[in-house]
């Protein structure tokens, strides 16, 4: 039997008051084994981590779609999927950062198949739970923060402090072939802390401040903006909408930047990203209404994502979502009373229910819907129904949107119980249906 095998098996046998004293040391047993049973990998590669609280996969995405446009053999562990010298498959995992031993095996992968550098999407869960142990970082990345994971974290401060760790671990990480680089988004609250670790480099961005920034957003049907860097200006055209998705297009220009990239395969590498599965992605339709599928799951990404809809839809914004079972019940609510604000009509569903009723995560939803207003709002549990009777309720020029589920490919039920699902070949389906 495996190493690894053994050490699931037996942590099967130690009962569950046992193990949650134990399991801290347990996950960096794991890290350890799984460091040493391949080698340490990650010393072979220059490693760049994303993390933050929203746009991490984004961003991963365009760093990668950088540095190959750069004439780099890259590899890349997002949310939403893994790349290889080139081959991708879907992260089906239900994980943003691997277990320890599956990353282990996949950096190896990527050593073994000729990559020099690698994006990982770093959570903060996987750093407190020791999965990037012996993962020594090149260049650190932050996003923004806001609240998220506060099931496990209890305050912000854990939240932030458990990102810090990954910036923490910098200065101290094995030196490979380039500078140890920290990069901010400038115009963030949280950006003196994270800027404040030692590092032989740091660099920030922002749409008012930073070394990197961008001016003269214009967002029609493409996103059009100046990126300025030292004086020069660049013109940037995109397909990503969205204003939060221009700081995910400066964070990945800085760290082109911060490794000696050309500018202008920067600005190439950007340009060549057309569609993140799972975020703000448009499922077309011949009804006349645009149908978004999306992964927000924060009060803050709610924000961001609505206001974005706003902007673009013609008619009414209609909003189908719920929320995980398990964790982060404060913001429950919070969900409810900033869909309640900025949209015009609410079905709340089943989302991933895990241990919990889902009725009960749906009714602490609508208690801040409530708060704002009384009407316009439905509850369907179901949610293909629901997602169903968006779709007939949307009229020409209205706009649907679907959160919390995106790029995911499974849903779970309750307990252990997994269904399949890909919500937006399941919204395919139900306008196949209603045709």
């Amino acid at each position: 039997m495996k190493l690894e095998s053994v050490l699931k098996f037996g942590r099967k046998l130690i009962p569950a008051p046992v193990f949650r004293f134990f399991q801290p040391a347990y996950h960096l047993l794991l890290a350890i084994t799984g460091n040493f049973r391949y080698g340490f990998p990650a010393n072979d590669l220059i490693v760049i981590g994303v993390t933050g609280t929203n746009g991490k996969s984004t961003t991963a995405e365009l760093i990668n779609s950088v540095l190959k446009t750069g004439g780099l053999t890259t590899g890349m562990l997002s949310t939403v999927s893994f790349e290889v010298a080139g081959k991708r498959e879907e992260n089906t995992t239900s994980r943003t950062t691997l277990g320890r031993w599956q990353l282990q095996r996949k950096l190896r992968e990527m050593v073994d198949a000729s990559c020099t550098h690698v994006v990982i999407e770093v959570a903060s869960e996987g750093l407190t739970m020791h999965r990037l142990w012996g993962i020594s970082f090149d260049i650190a990345l932050f996003t923004n923060l806001s609240p998220e994971h506060l099931n496990t974290h209890k305050t912000m401060q854990n939240y932030r402090d458990a990102k810090g760790i990954m910036f923490a671990g910098l200065a101290k990480s094995k030196h490979k072939s380039v500078a140890k680089t920290i990069i901010v988004n400038a115009d963030d609250k949280e950006a003196k802390y994270f800027y404040g670790f030692d590092a032989e480099r740091k660099l920030s961005y922002g749409l008012d401040k930073g070394e990197v920034w961008a001016t003269n957003l214009v967002f029609n049907e493409k996103t059009q903006f100046e990126l300025v860097d030292e004086g020069k200006k660049h013109l940037v055209i995109s397909d990503l909408p969205a204003k939060f998705n221009v700081y995910n297009m400066l964070a990945a220009y800085t760290v082109g930047k911060a490794l000696d990239v050309d500018p202008k395969k920067i600005i190439l590498g950007i340009e060549k990203v057309k569609q993140v599965k799972g975020r703000m992605e448009e499922v077309e339709n011949s009804r006349g209404i645009k149908i978004i599928v999306d992964y927000a799951v924060t009060p803050d990404a709610f924000e961001l994502l609505f206001t974005e809809l706003r902007r673009v839809s013609k008619g009414r914004l209609i909003a189908v979502f719920g929320a995980t079972g398990d964790r982060d019940k404060e913001k429950r609510p919070l969900l409810g009373e900033v869909a309640a604000r900025m949209t015009n009509y609410i079905i709340l569903t089943d989302e991933e229910s895990y241990s919990e009723n889902p009725a009960v995560i749906v009714d602490s939803i609508a208690a801040g819907v409530e708060k704002v207003r009384k009407s316009n709002y439905e509850i369907i549990l179901k949610r293909k129904d629901a997602l169903r009777r968006a779709i007939e309720l949307a009229e020409p020029g209205d706009t649907v949107v679907a959160t919390g589920m995106g790029h995911e490919k499974y849903r779970n039920i309750g307990g252990d119980r997994k269904i399949e699902w890909d919500e937006a070949e399941i919204i395919r389906g139900i306008l196949a249906e209603l045709k």
